[in-house]
Parts: C-alpha cells; structure tokens; sequence
C-alpha cells in the first residue's frame, strides 16, 4: 500500500526510551488514518480511567494517507487523547508543515507517553526521536518558543509547541503550529504540558512512495476549474470565514450575550465579512490548497500594533464579537493574538467570559468575588485581562482555566443552567435554538459541544431543511458525522470539500486510489466511518459516559429565544430525546447508546488490535 510510511514513532519520556508500532496495510484500511486510526490507538493503548493529566495518558499525533502528496486540503494533522476538560475522547485537529515533515521524516505519526524529568522538546528527523532540554524555552510565549527552536535547530525545521497555558495546565490550552495554526479543543496543550513536553521540532528529507502522482496532478487540475466556477470558491477564498457571521446573524443562530439572543445587527459592517475585509493585508492558504481562506489583518491597536497575523476566525468572531457583546474587531483581533500566543483555545475562553459576565449581569459574582476583575457585557479591557489571568492561572483566571462547568459549580446560585457546555467541552459560535440538529449533534459529540462533527446550519439555514423539528435528525446528524469521520480520517480539510465543492467520492475513491492504489468504494468508507464512531462510543463508554451525558445545557433545552428568526424557540426534553433515539439507532446503538453485538460484528470490531 503506497501512502503510507507503515510505522508510528512511539516516545517514553519517561525512560527516554523509542519505539516503532507497524501499521500494517490491513489495518490502514480498515481505519484509514488521522480521527479512525486514532481511535483504535487510544482504545488499544490507553488503560481505563486514566488521570488525563498523568505520566499514563498517551498523546497520539497522527497523518492521513494523503498527506505530503499534494492533494488539495491534506497538509492536516490531529491529536488524539483523553482531555482533561471533559474526562473523554479528545481529537483535535490543525494545519501546518508538521504532518508533511513527519511523512518526511518516515513516520506517520507519534505516540507520546510519560514524563519527561524537566521541561524538554523532541527533535525528530530521518533518525528518530531525540529529547532536548527546553531550558531558556519553558516560560516563552509560543511564537516566542518557535523562533528560538528555529534558530536553534536550523534551517528547515518546524514547530509545534504549547505556550504558558499548557505549561500551566489551563483544562482548554491550545497546541500552536507554524505559529498561526492550533490543535485547540478540549485541553490537548495541558496534556502536553503534563508531559513537561513544550514543543516538537521536525524535519525530514524522504518522503512516502505514492501510486500515480500524475493522476493527483490531473485531479488538482480538474477541482480548481470546479473552485474557479464556483462563487462560494470566490467569496471565501476574499472573505475567509468571516462570511459565516452573516449566515449565522441572518439565521439567528449567532451567539449573542452568552447565548441569550442569537441575532445581533450591531456586528454588521464590524465583525463580518465587510467589516474584516477592510482590515485584510493578504491572503494565505495551507501547503497544497487553493482555497485561500486564510486571511492576514493589520493590529492597529495595543502591544501588537503594526503587526499582521493570521485570523480572526468566524468562531473568535462571535465568542469574543457578538458573545460579549463588543463590535471591536481590533479588541477580537487583539484577544485572538494573545490566545495564540498565550496558547488558549479562543471559542472556550469567549465562552467562559462571556458566562462570567452573565453572572455579573445577574448579580451572582462582583469585583470582590473576582479580585478586582470585573467583566461585565462590552468591558473590552476586561476581556483581555481576562486573557492573561487564565493563561497563567492568576486570581480568578485560576477558576477559568478550569472551564465553564467549573466555573459554574464555583458560582452555583443556579448559574449552571445557562453555563453553555456539552460533557464540559464550551459550545461553539452556533446556538442551536435556530437549528435543532447542531443541538443533537452537539448532545451525542464524543468530545462535546463540537461543531467538526457535523455542520448542521449547512443543511437547516442554508439548505431548506426544517430547522425547527425533530423530524428526520438523527438521520441528518448520523450521516454528516459519517462524511466528516472520511475527510477527518483521510485527514484533509472540508474546506475545499464543502466550498468548491469537491465530491466527498472525489477524496475517498479517486484521490485515495490515486495515492495509495488501493480501490474503496464508498459502501467501505461508510463503514469504516461507522466502525470509527462506534469504537470512539465504546471508549467513552469504558470512561463512565452514558446517554445522560448526551445532553444540553437548560438554556438550549427550555428558554425561548429571545430574537431573531428563532425567537420563541428552543429544544426541549421530548425532542431531544427523540432526536437521540433515532440518532442512536441509526448508528446501530441501543437505547442507552451502548453498541449491539451485532454491530460490533458488523464493523469487526475486536477488543483490542493494536500491541504496545
């Protein structure tokens, strides 16, 4: 089987000890890569109820097949592990020259265990694994950190590192990579904090064998005519994801005062496409993609004036935006960088601000209860005060660092009802009260309250399914959490996929088939996607979750929304439920989202496959 290099570098700090696990050809294409081959690593190597933030927890930095082979999108890679956040299964995703350099390098992924005696980074080339001291570097900030690795270990190198929040073990630190790009949810930067680990340093000079590269010339060619014909193509590869600020404003699911009200005008011309675009200094796109989606924007204000970097995003647009309530971009721009560069997952951190400040709003927390922080609704020096203090755990920011759900718990007074979680993971910038189906598949996310699983306004604001029904969603949720498992285990971006559009068929069957030379249809990649969800249901299962944990947040379930196109809606106990049972079934679980013997026999899934 081309594509692949056939092993996984497997890392003891502990012991300082390496390793290789084969990756056999069965097994890739019985799990593919990236979110499938993971969740068989972590199923198989990670012992039952393990602390997340102990020497056991394993962290698993995986490639796809495709990647390095030019492919458009496939410059992705994911980590894999138990989140601290939430106590489950964590995968988080980013982009950058790190999964191309490990194919380099020989390897299709890392598999981290242990603790390293005092703070060091790995170096990986040709050779294998070495740990280095991070003495001079553990402290840094982590564009600060990268530079100096780079200086250090020369030419050709990259860099992927944790700054202070990770090295704190802030419950939602962020992984930088290439500076602008992290692996940001569900806490995967404490791990590696946990681990003493501050960066991983790579470069290598072969690369993977693949089966035609001319025909993934050929097929490059033929999807940029498609992206060229396309006016989706053309407005977000100008707009990047700014436009989806419009979608959710026009569609009254856009988070505004925590939640409260999912419409806020107030952002247009500001916070949206029109209102970033003027800011924009130039485009960028990843190695290998044409969607240049990726926009560059001027800081004109604070520390950072006169800098260009990469964002904001559409889900730090609304969580630092409309959220909490300020129509400053160079405020959202500013609390982006410091995210970044702190290393903080920006949509937790929006999220639990923007709780805080309910509280605030409702009298449940004052300045004396915080310390003299006091954030209230638009209070923009706040919010990036706020920044400082939960990245290194100082005053109040030590109980922020912790998540909403433990803020909550903190505060009580009936606060959790409107704190916005699933299974502790922060909701993304979508409310589900304007489409019910974001709610269900925020409800049953292995990981939380996640918006990569499936992207339901795709369907229910956008293309005319009923938004407001249980009706016919567990169906419409199984199947867009079956396709993104195939673009997340082939490991390329959905961007090009869902804004061209490429046919997912043109990823799975003609891309796989020209890297690889294996033929799948798309019957064997429905199944490995369901086999992939079923095995990641079976290991939070092992972790104590149960469909109780399948569940939103009061707010979502019983409070109408108060404006907007949804105003007057929301979820309730009854559909939910619905929503569930049919979810359920359709993945072949019972009703207490248990998998049935006869889907374990239907996927082939074996207790236990990998050795290490």
């Amino acid at each position: 089987m081309k594509g692949i290099c056939g092993k996984l570098l497997d890392i003891d700090l502990t012991t300082g000890k390496t390793n290789t696990i084969a990756i056999s050809d069965e097994l890739a294409k019985k799990y593919v890569g990236g979110r499938g081959l993971g969740a068989r690593l972590l199923y198989d190597l990670l012992p039952p109820h393990t602390d997340p933030l102990s020497p056991e927890n394993v962290m698993i930095v995986l490639t796809g097949p495709l990647t390095g082979s030019m492919v458009c999108g496939s410059s992705k890679f994911v980590v894999v592990t138990k989140s601290p956040l939430t106590g489950g299964w964590c995968d988080s995703y980013s982009s950058g020259r790190t999964s191309i350099e490990l194919k380099k390098a020989g390897y299709d992924g890392l598999v981290i265990r242990g603790k390293a005696a005092a703070p060091s980074y790995l170096k990986i080339d040709d050779r294998g694994a070495e740990i280095r001291s991070a003495a001079g570097i553990w402290g840094q900030e982590s564009f600060t950190a990268e530079r100096m690795l780079k200086e250090k270990e020369g030419k050709g190198f990259v860099v992927t590192s944790i700054g202070p929040a990770g090295e704190n073990l802030c419950l939602y630190a962020c992984i930088n990579s290439d500076n602008y790009r992290q692996a940001a949810r569900a806490g995967v930067g404490a791990v590696m904090g946990s681990k003493n680990l501050k960066a991983i340093v790579v470069r290598g000079s072969g690369a993977a064998e693949f089966h035609d590269r001319a025909r993934v010339v050929e097929l490059n060619r033929k999807n940029y005519e498609l992206a060229r014909a396309s006016q989706l193509f053309q407005a977000r590869s100008k707009y990047g994801t700014s436009l989806t600020l419009n979608v959710t404003n026009a569609g009254g699911i856009l988070p505004t005062r925590n939640f409260q009200y999912g419409s806020w005008d107030q952002a247009l011309g500001k916070l949206d496409s029109v209102g970033v675009y003027k800011s924009v200094k130039a485009h960028r796109s990843c190695q290998s993609c044409f969607v240049h989606c990726s926009l560059m924007t001027e800081v004109t204000e604070g520390p950072n004036r006169g800098e260009v970097f990469e964002g904001p995003e559409y889900e730090t647009l609304g969580m630092f935006g409309s959220n909490l309530m300020t129509d400053s971009l160079q405020t959202v721009i500013q609390a982006n960088l410091r995210c970044d560069t702190l290393g903080l997952d920006t949509i937790s951190m929006g999220n639990v601000i923007g709780f805080v400040m309910e509280c605030f709003e409702k009298g449940l927390l004052t300045a004396s209860q915080t310390e003299g922080l006091e954030l209230t609704f638009g209070n923009d020096a706040a919010v990036l005060r706020a920044i400082e203090l939960t990245a290194r755990r100082q005053g109040f920011g030590e109980i922020m660092s912790r998540g909403v759900r433990a803020v909550a718990a903190q505060v009580g007074q009936g606060s959790a009802r409107f704190a916005m979680h699933v299974k502790g993971l922060e909701y993304p910038a979508y409310d589900p009260r304007g489409a019910f189906g974001a709610g269900l598949s925020y409800a049953v996310s292995p990981r939380g309250a996640c918006h990569r699983r499936a992207w339901p306004p795709a369907k229910e604001i956008l293309g005319g399914y009923p938004p407001f029904t249980a009706e016919g969603k567990g169906k419409m949720v199984r199947d867009l959490y079956a396709e993104n498992c195939v673009y997340h285990s082939l490991l390329v971006c959905d961007m090009p996929a869902k804004f061209i559009p490429v046919p997912l068929s043109s990823y799975s069957i003609e891309y796989y088939r020209a890297v690889t030379g294996v033929e799948l249809t798309e019957a064997d990649f429905d199944t490995m996607a369901g086999r992939v969800e079923t095995l990641i249901r079976m290991f939070n299962n092992r972790e104590g979750f149960t469909r109780a944990d399948d569940w939103l947040p009061e707010r979502t379930l019983h409070e109408p929304m108060l404006n907007g196109p949804a105003a007057g809606q929301c979820i309730g106990d009854e559909r939910l439920n619905r929503m569930i049972d049919d979810f359920y079934a359709c993945q072949g679980w019972d009703a207490a989202g248990v998998p049935t013997p006869e889907t374990l026999r239907r996927y082939d899934l074996a207790e236990r496959e990998i050795a290490g």
